[in-house]
């Protein structure tokens, strides 16, 4: 693991202040991404690199959508101050999900005219889409990514990920949801883990399976399912294994899936558990998956339900896009949050001032259920934080910890 020679050694603070108004969105942000950019342009330019198509086009375009709505929302109140109000303007590349894409559309995007990147959902693609971003020297933000290979495995000058890397959902999914269920009085021995076999669930299932026992749960069973399978075997295992609890790490449509399963073949473990798992984050998708899912513990980055701001944003995402504001989307608005107040204290558009601003920078009013943010030498958060949920009437509720919490948990 390598260390940043960009660092300085006084570090910078900066509050940044989010605005979520209720008049209509702007018509166009910012000019052509052609035009020249330096540091007296007026316009800065965000490159959004996420899956717009294939089967992570649905989660992806709110993703992207959700850098769109930071950028608007700081246009509408008055741009970049520290560049006399220059807009901020979005440009979206589409990487379909591909790995082979990752890297290719990151250099599309700084091609035509990215000062900034962020994206990618997907750990594979997030990994090449970084690495062409260290290559040209442009700072990428990532929104969304778990694995930790993507910034732990090499020396990256560039990259900054705000969000926890998989070892840190799975120490705090091991923490938070024993430790919940044992306070409010219920037993919990062993667990069953659901996985997406790829890269995202299995860099989070390695870390389940060396910290669950450190919380006394023994792991009983371990199931993997590809793209558009069905689970009937998968829970015809679990179901024979008996655990206290099962742990799905999966995307929304196995996760779907899952639930599906578990109804045909009436089967309902003690507890149902996610981690790092944005179906259970999703109201729509606990609409579509119904009372099996009720009472369901989650841990996942967040929106911060005890900030009046966040609470906004949401209202606004919903109304403006019709789509549901699920833990990915409040991500990637946080991730957009921290380009944006780089971007503030560099008061330049040139990607080098973004970068040392970003190495330097703490984000102290941003919409996430976590701490400040600040990077450390290899670009992770030092505050990362996956909070616990639970389904209470098939809505997500912070549940712990306590300086997150909107709600008690029910069980």
């Amino acid at each position: 693991m390598g260390t940043r020679s960009n660092r300085n050694p006084r570090r910078k603070f900066l509050k940044y202040i989010g605005a979520a108004g209720t008049v209509g969105l702007a018509g166009c942000i910012g000019a052509d991404p052609g035009e020249d950019d330096d540091v007296d342009s007026d316009t800065v330019v965000i490159g959004s690199n996420h899956p717009l198509s294939g089967n992570l086009g649905g989660t992806g375009t709110r993703m992207d959508n959700a850098v769109q709505l930071a950028a608007m929302l700081k246009n509408e109140a008055g741009g970049i101050e520290s560049l006399d109000g220059a807009e901020l303007e979005v440009i979206s590349g589409d990487n379909e999900g591909a790995q082979e894409l990752g890297g290719e559309i990151s250099d599309e995007l700084i091609d035509d005219g990215a000062d900034v990147l962020t994206g990618c959902f997907s750990s594979p693609v997030t990994n090449a889409a970084t690495r062409a971003a260290e290559r040209a020297g442009v700072p990428f933000v990532i929104s969304v990514s778990v694995a930790d290979a993507i910034l732990q495995g090499a020396e990256m000058e560039y990259i900054y990920r705000p969000q926890p890397p998989a070892t840190q959902m799975a120490v705090d999914h091991a923490e938070l949801m024993p430790q919940a269920i044992r306070d409010a009085g219920q037993d919990i021995d062993t667990a069953g883990i659901y996985y997406i076999d790829i890269d995202f669930g299995q860099s989070v299932r390695d870390g389940l399976e060396e910290e669950l026992p450190k919380h006394d749960i023994e792991v009983v069973e371990t199931v993997g399912i590809g793209f558009g399978e069905t689970a009937d075997t998968q829970v015809t295992q679990l179901q024979a294994a008996d655990p206290d609890a099962v742990i799905a790490i999966s995307y929304e449509g196995e996760t779907v899936e899952l639930v599906r399963a578990m109804d045909d073949q009436d089967y309902q473990p003690p507890f149902l558990t996610g981690c790092a798992n944005e179906a259970l984050n999703d109201r729509r998708a606990l609409e579509q998956m119904g009372d099996t899912t009720e009472g369901a513990l989650a841990t996942n980055f967040a929106l911060d339900p005890t900030n009046d701001r966040a609470g906004e944003v949401r209202e606004r995402f919903e109304d403006e896009f019709d789509q549901s504001f699920d833990a990915n989307v409040a991500m990637t608005y946080a991730a957009t949050e921290v380009i944006i107040a780089a971007i503030e204290e560099a008061g330049s558009s040139e990607p080098d001032a973004i970068n040392d601003a970003l190495a330097e920078i703490e984000v102290t009013d941003h919409i996430a259920a976590m701490p400040p943010i600040t990077f450390d030498e290899n670009g992770e958060n030092e505050n990362a934080l996956a909070p616990l949920f639970q389904v209470q009437d098939l809505q997500d509720r912070v549940v712990a910890p306590a300086e997150f919490a909107e709600s008690e948990i029910d069980l």
